[in-house]
């Protein structure tokens, strides 16, 4: 497989990327197209890493749902770590930043036959270098500054790989128009009601386990989790999970409350009208429903949200053992995936990849709260889809290795943002609890939300 040409593409441009994967592969080039090679089991993520890491061609497809495509940019990232030769190719006009221009990057929007012609050129010179890593000045220029806008946040410079990064968009403000309303019923148990400024209190165990409160400034319900270790990670043994997973280990936490769901259009909407929050990007009509998870926030923008509602973002082990319990499950619901307790990408799902078996009866995102079934054992919903979600925990992929047992906080400082949970966009095995996923705090898409904590008073 070492030297294919790898297709990175967003399901919208699924119709060129055949078309363009056909062509190269009838001129000899050794294609690996998802569609054609990626296998229809839980494996699909271990095999794109793997083909991408294996590719001697990266060829990245642009377009305007390409750039904020978080899978497109998730896998551009990788084989720009790896070192790939990366070729874009664009075929249909969107606006790059602007310090990139279009003669970087090979135009299919406007003659396939002609982009084609020039696309084969810059591979014929790979092949004529039998297999050196030779690129134009163009496009190690391109290369360069597309890594620069990828991988570096905040003020200051962070040395990743050699490159600096700065943001791929500007920020975007809303024009949908949200207005708030009222949330229906998120959970049969009545809350315990907190006075505005009262601060979050230990709420005794009852039959059931099951405890709320419901905060005053937004009126979200919250869950209690009781103080305790609990199993934090995956197993050595584990041959679904991620080595960023492992090793297992055992994890202190003291009390706290989390969101019992992530937190909604309507919620944020009054946070901006109040002056608590600024507007999150605008995202398509249907992902505006007002008891629908908020998406296409920044994490300052989570984290704003968070403390004006009196709250704080959960650490990535709070967010962990809020969604599995202290056993250790693979999902929040037990040890076998269930599409019917989940929003995931079944067959109503965009993406090349949904499960056609599953019907969770929601193209993209759900409503917060519909499916009890799939509430973790201490009644946190939506843990697992519906839309990842940010933590206040910088990323690590060898944290596990040096983690704390008491209560454990993360890096210090860090270029990514732990999220979790999944989402609508994602299949089977990659939804399981413990699978950690980051991006760098001034991403905002249409599958990443929040949900916040709180801890008792002392």
């Amino acid at each position: 497989m070492a030297g294919h040409t790898f297709f990175c593409y967003t399901h919208e441009d699924t119709r060129f990327a055949l078309k363009l994967a056909g062509a190269l592969k009838q001129q000899g080039l050794d294609i690996w197209l998802d569609q054609w090679q990626a296998p229809q089991s839980e494996g699909w993520d271990r095999s794109i890493t793997e083909a991408v890491l294996g590719c001697g061609v990266f060829l990245l497809v642009l377009s305007p749902e390409a750039v904020n495509s978080w899978v497109v940019r998730e896998q551009t990232l990788k084989a720009l770590r790896a070192g790939k030769r990366v070729l874009p190719v664009m075929c249909r006009p969107c606006r790059p930043p602007a310090a990139m221009g279009d003669h970087l990057v090979v135009d299919f929007s406007r003659s396939f036959q002609s982009g084609l012609a020039e696309l084969l050129g810059l591979l014929g010179q790979r092949s004529a270098a039998q297999g050196g890593s030779v690129v134009s000045p163009k496009l190690r220029l391109f290369t360069g500054r597309l890594a620069w806008l990828w991988l570096i946040v905040g003020l200051g410079a962070v040395l990743l790989l050699g490159l600096a990064a700065r943001v791929w968009w500007p920020e975007e403000d809303s024009e949908a128009a949200i207005k708030a309303g009222d949330e229906a019923p998120l959970h049969p148990l009545e809350p315990v009601i907190l006075a505005e400024g009262e601060p979050l209190r230990q709420v005794e165990p009852e039959s059931p386990p099951i405890n709320t409160l419901r905060r005053a400034k937004d009126g979200k319900v919250m869950v209690w989790v009781a103080a305790g270790d609990f199993l934090m990670g995956s197993l050595a043994s584990d041959l679904e999970a991620d080595e960023d997973e492992k090793p297992q280990h055992t994890v202190y936490l003291a009390d706290y409350w989390i969101d019992q769901t992530e937190v909604t259009n309507a919620e944020y909407q009054r946070c901006v009208e109040r002056g608590g929050c600024t507007r999150n990007r605008a995202v398509k009509g249907l992902f505006t429903g007002l008891t629908a998870p908020v998406v296409g926030v920044r994490w300052e923008q989570a984290a704003a949200y968070c403390a004006w509602a009196g709250g704080r973002l959960p650490t990535e082990a709070e967010w962990e053992k809020a969604a599995r319990g202290i056993d250790g499950r693979r999902f929040p619901w037990g040890n076998e995936f269930d599409g019917s307790r989940l929003n995931y990408c079944d067959a109503n799902c965009i993406a090349d990849w949904r499960d056609f078996q599953g019907d969770d009866g929601f193209r993209y995102t759900a409503p917060v709260g519909s499916y009890p079934a799939g509430a973790s054992p201490y009644g946190a919903l939506d843990m697992s889809g519906n839309v990842w979600e940010w933590t206040a925990t910088w990323y690590d992929a060898q944290s596990y290795a040096t983690a704390t047992y008491h209560n454990p906080t993360g890096p210090e400082h860090g270029v990514q943002r732990v999220i979790r949970g999944g989402s609508w966009l994602y299949r089977g095995q990659s939804l399981r609890a413990a699978r950690r996923h980051k991006d760098v705090p001034t991403s905002h898409y249409d599958n990443i939300g929040f949900r916040c904590a709180g801890s008792p008073a002392e």
